[in-house]
């Protein structure tokens, strides 16, 4: 049974300008977007939640420097803690790749830890070691949570939606609403919501099961902490701060995470192109040079069913892409005899992973930490594989809401970065101080 609770978060004064102090994802902030934040403000979010300054290693000294951050700014008053305990509404207004505005609503509350194998909030992607090192020494130093997890919800009687809804038409507008504006453009609106609303809201989640959308390593390192902390018989770290948003959201949208391979010796492309012809067609789709492999491929992703399994391949040393699809689904059978399930075998990002990446190139799906980069958008990508960094670009269609679902009421996984929820929560919009 998930336990949702209102908490009295810390945040900036609603007289301040956000922009300058909020943040994306630590993981997703490349050096060079750190630095220009940490020089925009001494406030900005990165000085807390990427304290790892230009050239340093990770080590205990910038965990504890973060820690001394925080404190230093609830001392001074750049952070203000709530007068009484609430949930914290965020409206996210942006574009989509179609031009499509879209509003996502959700909220950002704590939640009660729950291992993994009680089923109340299920996983569905796997996690690497690096990652969860990182945000455990941060925990220790800090015992805060600086950032969110992002978790889903059916509401399929749209009961929580009807709740949220009556609170943003009451909250929204007041002066303890606070906007803040993303490098892309995209607007996040956050307001308070107190008291019975509050609460409405929390027990409405009580009987349903959560599901990680972005955040597998926190959620495994808040457990990690959660266990040490009980071990000297403190229970303050039993709490982790989420974002919870509606499967049903009109605004929920996922993008495809394409792959860009490096650090490895590939055939030349018409060797690869070989290797796959048994299982897959090679479409008579192809072109030469970035440009114009990124509006073929644009085109001929966007226009896919979602029942096809078409991939986009670019090779850098030929500055060529080709377009597959499977046309032997037997294969799909050979992957359920490895031990995956029918609907986890059939998965893009698992057909790619073993029958692309594994059969054609050789690369095995346990051992890529550190091989591959992601991406979520082709003019990035394309921008990235002119480098000579690369070895190969490989795009994807997106994964589905209703797979994610699928695949974690099975309890299975999907291949690393399997999604791309967007957008991305903010960094700095609360923070909440665990034991408070």
């Amino acid at each position: 049974m998930a336990e949702v609770r209102p908490f009295r978060g810390l945040r900036y004064p609603g007289t301040v300008d956000l922009d300058d102090l909020v943040a994306p994802p630590y993981d997703v902030l490349s050096a060079a977007q750190a630095a220009e934040l940490r020089a925009r403000s001494p406030f900005n979010a990165v000085h807390l939640d990427l304290p790892v300054g230009p050239g340093e290693s990770p080590g205990a000294a910038a965990y504890t420097r973060a820690a001394e951050v925080l404190a230093t700014w609830r001392r001074d008053g750049v952070l203000r803690r709530e007068a009484e305990p609430a949930v914290y509404l965020v409206d996210q207004t942006y574009r989509g790749p179609d031009g499509r505005e879209r509003v996502r609503r959700g909220f950002i509350a704590r939640l009660v830890l729950a291992d993994l194998e009680d089923g109340v909030v299920l996983p569905h992607e796997r996690t690497h070691a690096g990652p969860k090192a990182d945000r455990l020494a941060l925990y220790r130093a800090s015992h805060s949570d600086l950032s969110q997890i992002f978790l889903l919800f059916p509401d399929d009687a749209g009961r929580v939606a009807d709740e949220l809804n009556a609170a943003a038409a009451a909250v929204m507008s007041t002066r303890d609403a606070v906007e803040a504006r993303d490098g892309d453009g995209n607007t996040h609106r956050t307001a308070p919501v107190f008291g019975a609303a509050a609460a409405r809201v929390a027990a409405l989640l009580r009987d349903q099961t959560l599901y990680i959308a972005d955040g597998h390593h926190r959620y495994e390192t808040a457990l990690a902490y959660r266990d040490e902390r009980r071990k000297l018989g403190d229970h303050s770290a039993d709490t982790m701060m989420v974002y919870l948003c509606g499967m049903n959201d009109p605004g929920l949208t996922v993008f495809p995470t394409h792959r860009l391979l490096k650090g490895v010796d590939l055939p030349p492309m018409a060797e690869v192109l070989e290797r796959l012809r048994p299982v897959f067609d090679v479409l008579p789709e192809s072109a030469f040079g970035c440009p114009a492999c990124e509006r073929v491929l644009a085109r001929e992703l966007e226009t896919s069913a979602d029942s096809e399994r078409v991939f986009g391949l670019y090779f850098p040393p030929e500055e060529a892409c080709a377009l597959v699809r499977l046309r032997d689904f037997s294969a799909l059978d050979r992957l359920v005899d490895e031990g995956f399930s029918a609907e986890s075998a059939a998965l893009t990002v698992t057909i790619l992973h073993y029958l692309i990446f594994r059969d054609a190139l050789g690369i095995d799906p346990t051992h890529t930490e550190g091989m591959i980069d992601y991406v979520s958008d082709l003019p990035s990508a394309f921008s990235r594989l002119g480098n000579g960094e690369y070895a190969l670009g490989a795009f994807i269609n997106p994964t589905l809401v209703s797979e994610v679902k699928r695949i974690a009421d099975q309890g299975a996984t999907m291949p690393q970065k399997s999604t791309y929820f967007y957008p991305k929560l903010l960094t700095g919009l609360v923070y909440d101080a665990l034991g408070d």
